[in-house]
């Protein structure tokens, strides 16, 4: 058994077309057949507009993106996913290293 067979489908991936030859024009054509600015599509991968674009226009794609557009574009993915993965999380916390009292800024001596 497999992810895939594991992986509920969305709603939303019926409308997206299952492809694994990913390329600057189907990007363009699938983003604009969606009717999305470039700014609301690529800041779903992590991309500005402005290298979205550049991307459209044939440059080339880092290889961590061009991952995620093929897991999105497989249906692996969906827009939940990228996401919750997307939200800020908390800080950790940590212990001060630095010793609060800067009258002795190294601790006892």
């Amino acid at each position: 058994m497999s992810i895939a067979d594991i992986r509920q489908p969305h709603a939303e991936d019926t409308a997206r077309p299952l492809r694994t030859e990913i390329d600057s024009a189907f990007i363009q054509a699938y983003r604009r057949q969606v009717k999305e600015s470039q700014k609301t599509f690529w800041s779903r991968f992590g991309v500005t507009q402005s290298r979205g674009s550049r991307f459209e226009l044939g440059a080339n794609i880092p290889k961590p993106v061009m991952l995620l557009l093929r897991l999105y574009f497989e249906a692996r993915i969906s827009d939940d996913d990228i996401r919750s993965v997307s939200q800020k999380r908390a800080a950790a916390l940590r212990q001060a290293l630095v010793n609060p009292d800067l009258s002795s800024p190294f601790g006892s001596l």
